[in-house]
């Protein structure tokens, strides 16, 4: 049985940033997707505050009793971040591509409070790394090492879990990169 699939997108991003997945999912049967959208996505809150507004979205539109994630940069920490602090419905797969899980050096250009979060060494991060590491989750991360949003790109590879590589160029081009689709498709199925 396939699970109903959560998207949430990345900092100033939007559901454009994984229809290319979604298109390639279609195809090989997947029919239920969910996109949380949340409107402060430019660093004006906290990650934990797109949680908490994540967890209420889960609840109020989210009916299977669990479902499969796949989370884009910044959406990836507040995918994990609900998990830890809001948790309110069984997952299953977790995807997270080029999510800053080591921080970002490009976060010490913003002063709001999203951007603090998601420097290196941040309280969060170092929470969520605990938190993954301690738990047991069905985990997989992809990055690419050529990342100018999560600089240096290997702070986007997960130390736990199945990690995939890729070389795309450029941070948004992961997104729609052909062997990321596969390797999503390959896990989401086993």
């Amino acid at each position: 049985m396939k699970n109903a699939i959560l998207f949430v997108h990345g900092l100033n991003g939007n559901k454009n940033q994984y229809q290319s997945i979604i298109k390639y999912l279609r195809k090989k049967g997947f029919n239920k997707f969910y996109e949380f959208c949340y409107s402060n996505n430019k660093g004006q809150v906290s990650i934990k505050e797109i949680a908490k507004e994540l967890s209420i979205f889960i609840s109020n539109n989210i009916t299977e009793d669990k479902f499969d994630v796949i989370s884009i940069s910044q959406g990836g920490i507040i995918f994990l971040t609900y998990l830890k602090y809001f948790k309110n419905k069984e997952v299953g797969k977790i995807f997270t591509l080029c999510s800053p899980h080591d921080g970002s050096l490009f976060a010490y250009f913003g002063k709001r409070p999203g951007f603090i979060d998601l420097k290196p060494k941040s309280n969060l991060l170092i929470d969520i790394e605990r938190f993954v590491k301690d738990s047991n989750l069905d985990i997989y991360s992809v990055f690419t090492p050529f990342d100018l949003m999560v600089f240096p790109g290997w702070n986007a590879k997960l130390n736990y879990g199945k990690v995939k590589m890729v070389l795309a160029p450029l941070h948004p081009l992961v997104f729609m990169w052909p062997t990321v689709k596969k390797f999503i498709y390959k896990n989401l199925i086993k």
